[in-house]
């Protein structure tokens, strides 16, 4: 597929979903457009996320929490890191606390998801999200796009497990692919895990990591974007 008609048929999507958005935040989100991929890197302003949920079933499981960096003109906005908690509307499961260890006490001044959704979708709005193996981020804002306004979410995702596999394909372990192991690949100090903001911080250094190693001086949008 043609660099053109990759980005004519994310274009399609894109206007499509918004057609069916309800006035309101997400159709905000898709008033504020999306960036061309033929935009140089560094001109991309972009977005680390990650989420902690209460288990893997984008329709059944519930998002605990959303960890937000920035990141702009090839630099990381620590200034611009956010922690946005949910509160799911039933128990959560005692083997997902135990991986992410947020507690019903962490989460006693969350806000129910019609009301913490609306401020991650601000975040994210004209902004190109990137995930590692984004397709569970993607799945679950999917979801809880389509629960609260009945309407999909579409995003240009850039996926640091996905462009890993891509740009330096090798035979791996198991786990060669862990956000935790590709850090420590390339010399990226080790971080605590399952905490939204960390996670997201670790994901967008790996980012800048992939492109520093990857040593392309023109590279563009598309040449990130998760296929």
């Amino acid at each position: 597929m043609i660099f053109g008609s990759r980005e004519w048929r994310f274009a399609r999507r894109f206007a499509k979903a918004a057609q069916v958005a309800p006035a309101g935040p997400l159709r905000a989100y898709y008033e504020a457009g999306h960036a061309h991929f033929s935009t140089p890197v560094e001109a991309v302003e972009m977005i680390a996320i990650d989420l902690e949920t209460d288990g893997l079933d984008f329709a059944e499981s519930a998002i605990l929490e959303a960890g937000l960096v920035g990141m702009s003109a090839g630099r990381i906005r620590g200034d611009a890191a956010l922690r946005i908690r949910f509160r799911p509307a039933g128990a959560l499961s005692e083997r997902s606390v135990v991986v992410h260890r947020i507690t019903d006490d962490a989460l006693a001044d969350a806000l129910p998801e019609e009301e913490a959704l609306p401020l991650l979708l601000g975040h994210l709005a004209g902004k190109v999200p990137v995930a590692h193996f984004a397709d569970i981020e993607a799945g679950f804002l999917d979801a809880a796009c389509r629960r609260v306004y009945g309407a999909p979410f579409v995003a240009p995702f850039v996926c640091t497990m996905q462009l890993e596999s891509r740009w330096f394909p090798r035979t791996r372990a198991a786990d060669g692919l862990r956000l935790a192991k590709l850090r420590a690949g390339y010399r990226l100090p080790a971080y605590r895990a399952h905490d939204g903001v960390t996670d997201a911080l670790a994901c967008a250094e790996l980012l800048l990591a992939q492109i520093a190693h990857r040593g392309a001086r023109e590279l563009v949008l598309d040449d990130l974007l998760r296929r």
